[in-house]
């Protein structure tokens, strides 16, 4: 989201106050170096949730930021929110590493278009470190569902993929060739289902990657209506 005048921003608050709630954080978890998992608490009963949806936190007078929660839990008023720390001079990792249990916030609720497709018997996420929260989120639906999940992360330190519970493929930072050598073993392995399309691919994360890998699916053979993608970033453009 892009930096706003201090004036906007509280007219946002004040329009929309509606779509706000005041939540409490409840846990901090430290996952790696640069990642960091809060749970937040609130009343969330009226709140409408789908997977890969974001919130927004406003991080100062001037910025909000977008971010992916999982583990969203209506009953008992909790969520989980994975930031990743990945400049200590920035204005968003200044202010989680400043949130303490107990510290009150308002967040504007979860929104965003449909991106979980039910029907898929194979949920295939793919990203990086911002992707994280949705591939959680993916793969608690998917599970609902009795679906395979997936996932395929470009990281630093894949330890936090064990962590996280999420198993799947990795690939170290800015090495196209591992990604483009870990999906094909995987359309070679699924081709049958890639071919009756029940084989739905969510990317996100860099704008930049998601486009080669969106070209590479299609050159492939993937239906373009089993590709869902969102951007979280692009290098050298602020507040995507």
């Amino acid at each position: 989201m892009p930096s706003l005048p201090k004036w906007i921003n509280d007219t946002v608050e004040n329009v929309w106050s509606s779509k706000f709630k005041e939540c409490t954080v409840s846990h901090v978890e430290t996952i790696t170096n640069d990642l960091q998992r809060i749970r937040f608490a609130g009343d969330l009963k009226d709140i409408h949730f789908e997977p890969a949806y974001a919130i927004g936190i406003r991080i100062n007078d001037r910025d909000f930021r977008n971010y992916s929660p999982f583990n969203f839990n209506k009953a008992e008023g909790t969520f989980d929110v994975l930031f990743h720390l990945h400049d200590t001079a920035s204005a968003g990792t200044h202010f989680v590493k400043g949130l303490s249990v107990g510290d009150s916030i308002k967040i504007l609720m979860p929104r965003g278009k449909r991106f979980f497709e039910p029907d898929a018997k194979i949920h295939f996420s793919i990203g990086d470190e911002t992707s994280l929260g949705s591939s959680l989120s993916i793969k608690e639906a998917s599970e609902e569902y009795n679906a395979l999940f997936i996932c395929l992360h470009e990281l630093e330190q894949c330890s936090a993929l064990e962590k996280l519970n999420l198993y799947g493929y990795h690939s170290p930072k800015n090495s196209t060739m591992r990604i483009i050598e870990a999906l094909t073993d995987f359309l070679r392995e699924e081709k049958e289902v890639i071919c009756r399309d029940d084989v739905t691919f969510y990317l996100t994360g860099n704008g930049d990657r998601m486009s080669l890998i969106k070209k590479f699916l299609k050159a492939k053979g993937v239906s373009p209506k089993c590709i869902r993608s969102q951007a979280y970033w692009i290098e050298g453009k602020k507040g995507l």
